[in-house]
C-alpha cells in the first residue's frame, strides 16, 4: 500500500500519524533494558498539591510504551519536578530557559528519573546528559524518533549509505534512508543547520522512514527509502 502513495504535503503528514505504520515499524523492535534513555515531556503537572510532590511535568521515553520513574517502576509517563543538567555545566539563566522550552514539549533529553533530597521531602529529579532543541514548528512532534548522521561515505553510484538512522531508546537495525526535513515547518537556516550538523553531532528526527522511488545513474528509476521528518533537533544551546 505504501507504494502507491503520492507523498504530497498532505498525504505525509497523515502518513507521518498513522497508528499502524508506528505499530508495524515497532513490531520487531526491542526495547534497551537501561536506566537512561530519550525522553519527552507529555504534560505539565496541574495537580495542586505541595512541592516537590506535584508541580514540574510528566515525561516519556520515545518510542517505548512504558518509561522507568524514579522510583523503579515502569510506567505510562513518569513525573519530573526538577531538571538536573549539571553534566552540561548551564548556569542556573541557561537551565531556566531551556527548562521552559522542554515543558511545552518543544526539546528532547538523554537522562534518567531518579530520587534527589528536596528538605524535608525526596523529589523526581529528571538528570540529563544530552539536550536537544526543536527546530520546526510549535506541533506535537509526529511519527517515530531516529538519530540521524552521515557515515562518512561517499558514493558514485546508487544507493548510497550516505546517512545512518537508528531508532532511540530501540535495539534495532540500522538504516540508510534519505533524509527530508521540509516537512517540519523549519525555515531555511535552520535546515542548512542540520544538513550541517549530520557530520559532527548529528541530529535527532522525528517522523517515518517511507519507500520512494529515486533516480538511478541510467536514467531510470531505483527503489529507495526517506525518512520524512514532521520535527528535527539540534543540540541546545540555551
Amino acid at each position: 500500500m505504501l507504494k502507491r502513495l503520492t507523498l504530497g504535503a498532505c498525504s505525509a503528514l497523515t502518513l507521518l500519524g498513522s497508528p499502524l505504520l508506528a505499530r508495524a515499524q515497532d513490531a520487531t523492535a526491542p526495547s534497551l533494558q537501561t536506566r537512561d534513555g530519550y525522553l519527552i515531556v507529555t504534560r505539565v503537572d496541574t495537580r495542586k498539591c505541595a512541592y516537590p510532590l506535584c508541580g514540574g511535568y510528566f515525561v516519556k521515553a520515545v518510542n517505548q510504551a512504558l518509561t522507568r520513574c524514579a522510583d523503579g517502576s515502569m510506567q505510562k509517563e513518569c513525573h519530573a519536578v526538577q531538571l538536573n543538567t549539571n553534566a552540561l555545566g548551564w548556569s542556573g539563566d541557561q537551565r531556566a530557559a531551556f527548562d521552559a522550552e522542554f515543558a511545552q514539549g518543544h526539546a528532547l533529553v538523554r537522562g534518567l528519573l531518579e530520587p534527589a533530597p528536596a528538605g524535608l521531602y525526596t523529589a523526581d529529579q529528571l538528570t540529563i546528559s544530552e539536550a536537544w532543541q526543536g527546530q520546526g514548528l510549535r506541533n506535537k512532534p509526529l511519527g517515530s524518533f531516529y538519530g540521524v548522521r552521515s557515515t562518512g561515505i561517499v558514493c558514485i553510484t546508487t544507493p548510497c549509505p550516505s546517512l545512518a538512522a537508528t531508532k532511540l531508546n530501540v535495539i534495532g537495525p540500522v538504516r540508510n534512508p534519505d533524509l527530508d526535513l521540509s516537512l517540519s515547518g523549519a525555515n531555511d537556516k535552520q535546515i542548512q543547520a542540520a544538513y550541517e550538523a549530520l557530520g559532527s553531532t548529528g541530529i535527532l528526527a522525528a517522523g517515518a522512514i517511507v519507500p520512494v522511488r529515486l533516480p538511478a545513474l541510467d536514467g531510470g528509476t531505483r527503489q529507495g527509502s526517506k525518512l520524512l521528518a514532521s520535527e528535527f533537533y539540534l543540540p541546545a544551546k540555551p
